[in-house]
Formats: structure tokens, sequence, C-alpha cells
């Protein structure tokens, strides 16, 4: 039998979270994080496990290894399939996630900016789909990748997601079906309902209504008090309860 797992993140950083030293953001990515788990659990259409990572490690680059390792490590011990969002997203809607539809890694919606030299698309990796199908060809070449991180001159940050990438468009996918952002709809700027606001958030990203969308990613970094704000809005207004 195939288990379903749902997982994340929310590690303490001793030398500061990402580019900033910024310790108070590990609290509020668990304040996030509850909401976000409540919001699966009350639309995820298929039974589940939740896990979320909580060790700590001295900086981003370990931040991600450790992520990777214990990914690697969950879906190499058991047949199962394994869904990553971050902490700052939340599901608005019934959705499935676990359907036969995915059999590749997959990620699904853009990232700013849209393009990489490396790369003509340019996807976020904050919610991602490992199903018990992919290719193990798909992992190695996640895990050789590494050893490229500490020459490149995105190691500090935009090294794993680069990484997370290949593996994606190292897959025979048709374009059509490489595409979903109902499932990541990227919300950097959506710390209010106003109609503008949501235009440009649909317009920039997502080319689908704020109304159309199953999980949002509220880039939890970028004024992450106003995160939790809008975050706290969607679970009121939805019955989400964490």
């Amino acid at each position: 039998m195939v288990k379903n797992y749902i997982v994340g993140a929310a590690r303490k950083i001793t030398n500061g979270w990402h580019l900033e030293h910024n310790q108070d953001l590990y609290q509020k990515y668990l304040e996030m994080y509850a909401m976000r788990l409540a919001s699966f659990r009350k639309f995820v259409q298929e039974p589940f496990e939740a896990i979320l990572w909580t060790e700590e490690v001295a900086d981003n680059e370990e931040y991600t290894k450790a992520n990777w390792q214990a990914t690697w490590d969950l879906w190499h011990s058991e047949p199962c399939n394994i869904f990553w969002a971050g902490c700052d997203t939340l599901m608005i809607q019934s959705t499935s996630i676990f359907s036969d539809h995915f059999r590749e890694y997959r990620m699904f919606n853009f990232t700013d900016p849209k393009t990489h030299p490396d790369l003509p698309h340019y996807f976020n990796d904050d919610i991602m789909y490992y199903p018990h199908t992919m290719s193990a060809d798909t992992w190695q070449l996640g895990q050789d990748l590494w050893k490229l991180c500490e020459t490149d001159p995105e190691r500090n940050w935009g090294f794993d997601q680069r990484r997370h990438n290949q593996m994606f468009w190292s897959q025979n996918i048709p374009m059509e079906d490489r595409f979903h952002p109902k499932l990541a709809y990227q919300a950097p700027w959506l710390r209010n309902l106003d109609d503008q606001n949501q235009i440009a958030v649909c317009n920039w990203w997502n080319n689908v209504e704020l109304v159309n969308a199953h999980i949002i990613h509220f880039h939890g970094s970028r004024g992450s008090q106003a995160v939790i704000d809008i975050m706290s809005r969607f679970c009121k207004d939805l019955g989400i309860k964490p």
C-alpha cells in the first residue's frame, strides 16, 4: 500500500534566516504552519500523514540540504507519495493532490523572474510533489547536482531552486501539462483582497483568478506579520480552525 505524506520544514537557522539576520521569522513560520496544516486537513481529499521537520541548522544551505535528505530518506523508506508545501501556503478549497495524474516529480508555477540564464521557464519550489512513481534517474540527478553547490554563484540562496528546476525540466512531460498555477498560486503581494491587488497578482504569475486557486503561496518572508494576518483572514472566512 502506498502512503501519502504532506511535509514541510520550520527550522531555526542560527546564523539568520535566508539572507536576513532575522531569528524572529522562525516563530512566525510556526504560526503560519499551524494554519497551513489545518487548511490541508480540511480540504485534501485523500488520507495523509503530516510531517514538519524542525531540527536546527546553521544557515540556508544547511536548511536546503537537510530538507532534501529528509525527503530522500522518507521516499526511499517505503512506497509513498510526498507533497512538499512550505509553511507559508494555504489550501482554500477541496483538492485532490495524490491522484494518479502526476506520475513524475512536479513543480507547478513560475517564480520571479520567470526565466533563468540556464532555463527558459523557471518554477518556484515551495510547492513540490514526489510521487511514488517518479524516476530513480530524476532522484539521482538531484543528488548529483549537489556536487556543484560549493562553487555555484547562487550557492547561498538560488542554487536549490535551480537544482529542483533541473530535475523537473529533465523529465519528458508535455509542455501543456507542466503549468498548474491553481496548485501553487503565487501571491507575494497579496496582503489584502482589494480588487486591483488581486488582478495584479493574477496577471503577473498565475493567469487564473484567485477564486479558482486551490493552494496559495504567500511568500512569508516578505512581511511575515502581514502574511499571518491575511492567512488568518482566509482561515476565518473558510472555517479553517488551526
